[in-house]
């Protein structure tokens, strides 16, 4: 892979391993005592006393183990994006998301990471289906100008303008109403979706991706039941609804067959509804009115990844909205 693929498919290892390790209990794993070590190496630190916790001596001893794990990942990504090569701690970044992610040991000869993700393009995806026109939206919250000056470009005005009317109706139904709350759904879904390029998962397989298939412990929590469930209801919409179970919750709540026609869900009706009903099921304007990005993004993401992205469209948005 060139170097500009290296630093992408490095980018998304180390997101999806704080990920992980920040869903672990505030306790020491073998996880924390790599990521101490990895720390260490790439410092010229000497390595940790024989039985110490992870972190002790990296870190004021003044913090939470919470607090040392999210640090340290963040200093981990630091040190290993500035790395010019593949490095044998990329295959044991690789090798940690795999163990914690209950997946099978990386194939001799394959590069790490290159089984575990896709590599996103800048070009648009295309949405396979259009869905039924959406009811018109009783007000509008926000402009397609407003939209294309938060986005930062009008490169995909088509797109963006087929989207308006889904975007108004899903901040009217969801009480998405306030420009605090506007800005910090904008933040993320635009974050997430890449100013609106992806509305649907990138399918390989991955290895990942496989475990979407029953009878795999991900394919229970997804409620994927029947072959083909996987890829079936593979991620769509802005904020990537997954797995049979949320399809048929997301149907019951819009009262349309999202389970007949997955598809509809990347469609521009529908690609931000779905993302205003995972918003409102999880109660994030409660975060929202908080002003709390942090929390705002974890309960979107479960991490904390791509937050200065996500930072940038919350602050022109706000901008914008006037908050």
């Amino acid at each position: 892979m060139d170097a500009t693929q290296l630093k992408s498919y490095r980018q998304l290892g180390l997101d999806r391993l704080e990920q992980l390790l920040l869903q672990l209990p505030a306790q020491a794993n073998d996880a924390d005592r790599f990521v101490d070590k990895a720390i260490r190496q790439l410092s010229g630190l000497p390595p940790a006393p024989t039985g110490a916790p992870p972190y002790q001596g990296i870190y004021s001893a003044a913090f939470t183990f919470e607090q040392y794990r999210d640090g340290a990942t963040d200093r981990l990504e630091d040190l290993m994006l500035k790395l010019p090569a593949l490095n044998s701690l990329d295959g044991e970044v690789d090798s940690w998301i795999r163990k914690l992610s209950d997946l099978p040991e990386r194939p001799t000869g394959s590069d790490p990471y290159v089984r575990l993700f896709v590599l996103r393009e800048d070009t648009p995806d295309v949405p396979s289906i259009t869905g039924p026109a959406i009811a018109t939206p009783s007000k509008i919250y926000v402009t397609s100008d407003q939209m294309f000056k938060i986005i930062g470009s009008t490169q995909h005005s088509d797109r963006v303008n087929a989207m308006m009317p889904g975007i108004n109706v899903t901040l009217k139904r969801f009480n998405i109403n306030t420009p605090l709350r506007m800005a910090h759904f904008f933040g993320q879904i635009l974050h997430e979706s890449g100013g609106f390029r992806w509305l649907r998962e990138l399918w390989g397989p991955t290895d990942a991706q496989t475990r979407y298939e029953p009878p795999s412990r991900l394919a229970q929590n997804l409620g994927n039941t029947q072959a083909g469930d996987g890829k079936r209801y593979m991620g769509r919409g802005v904020i990537q609804l997954t797995g049979r179970a949320n399809y048929a919750q997301f149907s019951k709540a819009m009262g349309v067959d999202f389970l007949s026609n997955p598809d509809l869900v990347a469609s521009p009706q529908y690609a931000v509804t779905a993302a205003g009903w995972f918003w409102d099921t999880r109660n994030i304007n409660k975060a929202a009115d908080q002003d709390d990005l942090l929390k705002v993004t974890r309960q979107v993401n479960g991490g904390k990844n791509g937050l200065a992205d996500r930072e940038k469209y919350l602050k022109r948005a706000k901008q914008v909205l006037g908050c």
